[in-house]
């Protein structure tokens, strides 16, 4: 018996000596995998997620992709921080300071609280202009997520879409587990992943608190 636990122990040891000795490879493996980063293709509208970084990364890659000609406007997706005042409305400040002019602009405003609500009113939104090929642009940590809800969501619709990943200042694929806020960032988009999951598949009635967000 004895010789059973001091064995079962060995395995336990060397086990965790080699996931943690490869844990760079399997770590790095597992970022390159979660981000979803497709390659832009000619489109109605670039749509930027709320929810933007504090230096305005999503914004920064919607305008960069506007400025290489793949789509000839940006939306803002502006969630209502107050009833009179919206995320939009930094967004556009930055978008400009990134070199967007203002007739590329459309502020889209909700009080979405989750990706799925938000899915709901910007592909509304785009549906009612005719603008059917879209480049969503999200955080590279979110963009997994992100990817699952809007697949789900043009799929009952005529929509093409591409999912593009914007840098988060805190990621880095390579070495984002070294990064204890970068670590606490992946760790709740990985709790959230099957919540959204599962959302998408068993919508909940409106009105009611979403675990997606």
């Amino acid at each position: 018996m004895v010789e059973l636990f001091l064995a079962g122990l060995l395995v336990l040891l060397v086990g965790g000596t080699a996931l943690y000795l490869a844990r760079a490879p399997l770590l790095g493996a597992f970022a390159n995998w979660w981000v979803v980063d497709e390659a832009p293709v000619k489109a109605d509208a670039i749509v930027v997620l709320g929810g933007d970084s504090v230096d305005a990364t999503r914004v920064r890659r919607a305008v960069e992709l506007y400025q290489q000609g793949w789509a000839p406007r940006i939306l803002l997706s502006g969630t209502l921080i107050r009833p009179y005042f919206s995320e939009g409305v930094f967004m556009v400040q930055d978008a400009k300071r990134f070199g967007a002019p203002d007739s590329a602009l459309q502020v889209v405003e909700s009080r979405a609280d989750s990706t799925i609500e938000e899915a709901g009113v910007l592909l509304d939104y785009a549906a009612g202009h005719s603008f059917y090929r879209l480049l969503i642009v999200t955080s590279d940590y979110h963009a997994r997520r992100a990817y699952a809800v809007y697949s789900a969501a043009v799929k009952k619709r005529r929509f093409e879409m591409r999912m593009i990943s914007a840098p988060h200042y805190l990621m880095s694929r390579r070495r984002w587990w070294e990064n204890r806020a970068a670590l606490k960032v992946m760790f709740f988009e990985v709790i959230k992943f099957p919540f959204t999951c599962w959302e998408i598949r068993h919508p909940s009635p409106p009105g009611s608190p979403s675990l997606d967000d």
